[in-house]
């Protein structure tokens, strides 16, 4: 049997005079590479309609392995290591799955 798919949604809290830095950061370092890798189905970074420092990014990996390899990736630590900086502290992540089906 398959393993099931998995969510995640990591929030960050952006220094405002970052908030572009972090959009174009983000896009290069995480969103666009990791849409490519195995087992990703959707890779996307949103930015909260109501207050412009919030964002959030929006995964959907096949299964919890493939988000596992993801995050083992030297890329990717080295893109959070990157974005730090520019956070009002860590991003909360959350690692979801569903209840009601896909």
């Amino acid at each position: 049997m398959a393993s099931p798919s998995v969510r995640v949604i990591a929030h960050f809290a952006v220094k405002s005079e970052k908030i572009d830095e972090f959009i174009q950061a983000a896009r290069e370092t995480l969103v666009e590479p990791s849409r490519v890798e195995p087992g990703c189905i959707r890779y996307d970074l949103w930015q909260d309609a109501a207050e412009s420092t919030r964002f959030a990014m929006v995964e959907a990996w096949e299964s919890n392995e493939a988000l596992d390899t993801h995050l083992s990736l030297q890329t990717v630590n080295a893109a959070v290591a990157r974005l730090m900086p520019m956070g009002e502290g860590p991003p909360k992540v959350q690692r979801l799955h569903s209840l009601t089906g896909e």
